[in-house]
């Protein structure tokens, strides 16, 4: 990323989304370091490891090869103005679109969509429960944070989109993870020498 200049026209794209996704999950780190743990129980750190780098890394190299592959296909063929679309009506319409020309486009559409919806209430639901787990002040081994308490994040997590909606969408989101994540770089030196320590005392 250092050497890129965007030699096909200036755009920024890499560049700004470089950056925010650092940030972004920088500062999803210890939300999503928390829900793994809490699932995995039972599993030792290397199977934790391998199985989310590999599993993970998979998941997404086959989404950029399959679907990546498929836009630059119509966009070379002339099926369908793909660059075109996403700079007119933006990237969701575009993607949209593309899975429209597929067999039974409809019907992919709609499961993508139902998908999308599974997805988003299970991360609800997880972030809900790692923040109340979080902010809990006294939470024995192996209890659940209240149920009140996970309504109340829920809810708090709900509203946060509907806000951004009118502070500008995105971008409004990018700024705000850039910004929190700044300070949870301190907290990533703690944690890491925390665990390294923690790690020694197992070992003896």
């Amino acid at each position: 990323m250092l050497t890129w200049t965007d030699p096909l026209g200036w755009s920024s794209f890499v560049e700004d989304w470089t950056v925010f996704y650092l940030a972004w999950w920088i500062a999803l780190g210890p939300f999503v370091g928390m829900f793994v743990c809490k699932i995995s129980e039972g599993r030792t750190i290397r199977q934790v490891v391998f199985g989310m780098l590999g599993w993970g890394s998979l998941g997404c190299a086959l989404f950029f090869m399959v679907l990546g592959n498929y836009a630059l296909h119509l966009e070379l063929e002339g099926l369908y103005p793909v660059v075109d679309q996403v700079m007119e009506l933006g990237p969701a319409t575009t993607f949209a679109g593309m899975i429209q020309l597929l067999p039974f486009g409809s019907f992919w559409l709609f499961y993508i969509s139902v998908v999308g919806l599974i997805f988003m209430a299970t991360t609800y639901d997880s972030a809900s429960y790692t923040l109340a787990a979080g902010s809990t002040r006294a939470l024995p081994e192996g209890e659940h944070p209240q149920r009140w308490h996970r309504v109340f994040w829920a809810c708090i997590l709900g509203v946060l989109p509907v806000c951004l909606l009118f502070v500008g969408g995105l971008k409004g989101l990018q700024t705000a993870s850039i910004v929190a994540s700044i300070p949870l770089l301190l907290v990533y030196l703690l944690l890491g020498v925390s665990t390294m320590r923690m790690l020694k005392d197992l070992k003896k």
